[in-house]
C-alpha cells in the first residue's frame, strides 16, 4: 500500500513538474534582449584584440545595438515592484541609461572601424562596468 502511495505521488510530480516549468520559466521580452547583448559581449571580449576580427566584431556591435534599442522601449520587471508614484522616474532613468549605453556601442563601433583594438578593448572593459552597475539597479533580484 505504501509503495503504490509512493509511487502515485511519483507520477504525479513527474507529470507536474514540466507545466509548472512552463508556466513560471518563460522569459520576458527584455529579457531575451539582454540575453542577445551578453552573449555578443561575450564574444566581443573574446575576439576585440584581434584585428582580423574587426568585421565579426562590427557584426556582433550591431546585434548588440539592435538589441540596447529594442530594449529602450521595454519596461524592466522590478518596476512592477515598486510604487505607482516611482515608476516612471525609474523607467526614464533606465531608458536614459540604456541611451548612454547605445553610445558607448557607436564609440566602440568607430574604434572597430578606425582599426583602434586597443581602444575597443578599452571601450569593452568600460561597457563591462556599466553593465554590472546598471543591473544593480535596474535588475529584479533572482530569488
Amino acid at each position: 500500500m505504501k509503495l503504490r502511495l509512493f509511487l502515485t505521488a511519483l507520477l504525479l510530480t513527474v507529470i507536474t513538474c514540466p507545466l509548472i516549468r512552463a508556466e513560471g520559466g518563460g522569459a520576458t521580452p527584455l529579457e531575451k534582449e539582454m540575453k542577445t547583448m551578453n552573449k555578443a559581449f561575450k564574444q566581443l571580449k573574446k575576439q576585440a584584440a584581434d584585428a582580423s576580427q574587426n568585421a565579426s566584431s562590427l557584426t556582433l556591435v550591431a546585434q548588440m545595438a539592435k538589441a540596447a534599442d529594442t530594449a529602450t522601449s521595454l519596461v524592466p520587471a522590478k518596476a512592477a515592484d515598486l510604487p505607482e508614484k516611482d515608476r516612471a522616474a525609474f523607467t526614464a532613468s533606465y531608458q536614459a541609461k540604456l541611451k548612454d549605453f547605445s553610445a558607448a556601442l557607436a564609440k566602440l563601433e568607430a574604434a572597430f572601424k578606425a582599426g583602434d583594438n586597443a581602444g575597443a578593448t578599452k571601450l569593452l572593459t568600460d561597457l563591462g562596468n556599466l553593465e554590472r552597475a546598471d543591473h544593480k539597479e535596474f535588475r529584479k533580484p533572482q530569488d
